[in-house]
């Protein structure tokens, strides 16, 4: 390896292993980093001592198998005693080649792929979950926790008003199992203004594994920016999930849209 051959060798060594990405998005680079490193292993090999005599011919007078003389190809000795060399174990690599680059790009594809994945999946869960979800709803940090439900226990909290409604969450120890989490649905005017029994609508608490769930029908009792917005006899479900409250809805059945029809 001449001068030059070895300070190009040196600098793409210097820009493989040195700070920064290396040569991973050149592939030229990489290819001719791997073929220097070998010419190099290759010239700090050891070469097999040759022999002083020729080959003898063999009873037929032609030369012994290995008897030809030996050609340089790309730093790699072929002929002559070239099978013989070959046989022998071959010097290690160094780890950075194509093939390690290969596998380790073939890695991060699959661990990318796979968080991929689990995104796109807590990301559509709620949608394939039910179709019937219409919203999600956020814990309010900045509104008032109303009087009308006593004192705010440790985790309580209010959710976003949703068509008039408000619906608030609290933790409480009955005596006959462990600590549970109930919902109540309230008025959402309550939140910032006066507040009486006569705002509450209807509260339930979890279980175990099955999280506090509300259900209710759209009716004249419901506020007037829910009856605008849905039908009477509509039917809300509102589910805790963790911080987030889903909202499911399922239409009126047929014989409660007649009714309706027939009292307007």
């Amino acid at each position: 390896m001449d001068d030059r051959t070895s300070a190009e060798l040196t600098a793409l060594r210097a820009r493989a292993y040195g700070p920064g990405d290396g040569l991973v998005d050149d592939r030229a680079a990489l290819d001719r980093l791997a073929q220097l490193e070998e010419l190099s292993l290759v010239e700090r090999a050891p070469t097999p001592p040759r022999s002083e005599e020729p080959h003898p011919p063999d009873a037929a007078g032609q030369p012994v198998r290995g008897a030809d003389p030996e050609v340089s190809i790309d730093g790699v000795l072929v002929g002559g005693d070239a099978e013989e060399e070959a046989a022998e174990p071959r010097p290690p690599l160094i780890w950075w080649t194509r093939r390690r680059i290969a596998a380790v790009g073939a890695l991060g594809l699959v661990a990318v792929i796979v968080a991929v994945a689990a995104i796109t999946a807590a990301f559509t869960y709620r949608l394939q979950a039910d179709p019937r979800e219409i919203a999600v709803l956020q814990i309010d940090p900045g509104a008032e926790w109303p009087q009308m439900m006593g004192d705010r226990r440790d985790g309580g909290e209010i959710f976003e008003e949703f068509y008039g409604l408000r619906a608030l969450i609290q933790t409480q120890a009955p005596s006959f199992s462990a600590v549970e989490v109930c919902m109540s649905l309230i008025e959402g005017s309550v939140v910032t203004g006066r507040s009486s029994y006569s705002n509450f609508y209807i509260g339930a608490c979890g279980a175990g594994e099955f999280p506090a769930t509300v259900s209710m029908l759209v009716n004249s009792t419901a506020p007037d920016e829910l009856q605008e917005r849905f039908p009477a006899g509509t039917s809300l479900q509102f589910i805790l999930r963790g911080d987030e409250l889903a909202v499911l809805s399922s239409p009126p059945a047929p014989a409660v849209l007649d009714e309706a029809a027939d009292a307007g």
